[in-house]
């Protein structure tokens, strides 16, 4: 993208679920990384708008009233919670020894224990720019650190899956040399079983994402382009991709393929997502490697 290409309008009204707005203000970073060419800080990021839009992550006039509390995460991690990971460590000791702290024990426990232990349960789960799909093309970067907070009401990844059920959500933000982005949430649940009937909520989701978001298009005059397909399976991991051309809001316009990305261990819950938008480079991700992320996201 031309370094002073327009930031696009993300549309924020109609957001009323955690997750979406979240994931809107890291589109809005994104597409504001595009016209500035370099990540902002969020402070920037969250005050980036075009055309009098209301700025990303923000509710607009009259969504404040019937948003649920606490969907946008704050700027920097409440009191208490897990500081960001380091913008450098690989997939090494750091993650290894953090993975094998946390998930030794019983997430089960862990969920009923309150929030220090289960925050330190998200912290482990985390992914280090290095460790996303075709890095060596995107070249990853963090967008801003990590955020970990309560969670009291459903969680939206997507136009096509909606999460209920969750105590405690962390969300990290990337974004490529090409100003695309990526995101990995983590939620934490007060069992295995809670996680487990997540899961499935996540694969009923995307199972069904094609017909979805097509309707979606149609509903904004668009071809119902949308096609989606699984591309990798491991034991309580599934990878999809959708090919489509996006309706703004959740995503971002124009002609794209979305990545998905979920994975159940215990009672903590990861999905990771990453676009490649047309209008910012030709796709370069070979999704025969999305086993690979899968076992990467459980390990």
């Amino acid at each position: 993208m031309s370094r002073t290409a327009a930031p696009r309008r993300v549309r924020t009204a109609v957001l009323a679920s955690a997750g979406v707005l979240a994931a809107a203000t890291v589109y809005g970073l994104a597409q504001h990384a595009a016209a500035t060419d370099a990540p902002p800080s969020p402070a920037t990021g969250s005050a980036a708008s075009a055309d009098g839009a209301p700025a990303p992550g923000a509710p607009a006039a009259g969504a404040a009233e019937s948003a649920p509390a606490g969907q946008t995460p704050p700027a920097q991690p409440p009191a208490g919670a897990t500081p960001g990971p380091s913008a450098t460590a690989g997939k090494g000791a750091d993650k290894g020894a953090a993975k094998g702290t946390a998930k030794s024990a019983d997430k089960g426990a862990k969920g009923a224990k309150g929030g220090g232990v289960v925050v330190a349960a998200l912290e482990a789960e985390r992914v280090e720019p290095a460790q996303l799909p075709d890095n060596a093309q995107q070249k990853w970067k963090e967008l801003a650190p990590a955020v970990t907070q309560p969670l009291a009401q459903d969680f939206q990844l997507n136009e096509c899956v909606s999460v209920p059920g969750a105590t405690h959500w962390r969300q990290q933000g990337f974004i490529s040399s090409h100003k695309t982005p990526a995101i990995q949430n983590a939620l934490s649940f007060k069992d295995e079983a809670a996680a487990k009937s997540a899961y499935q909520k996540v694969v009923d989701g995307m199972n069904s994402c094609a017909q979805t978001s097509q309707t979606l298009q149609k509903q904004y005059g668009l071809t119902p382009d949308a096609a989606v397909r699984q591309t990798a399976t491991i034991d309580n991991g599934r990878a999809w991709s959708r090919r489509w051309n996006g309706v703004q809001g959740a995503s971002a316009a124009g002609a794209q393929t979305n990545h998905i990305y979920v994975v159940q261990r215990g009672a903590v819950l990861t999905l990771l997502t990453f676009d490649e938008w047309d209008s910012a480079a030709p796709a370069s991700y070979d999704p025969r490697s999305d086993a690979s992320v899968l076992t990467m996201l459980a390990g």
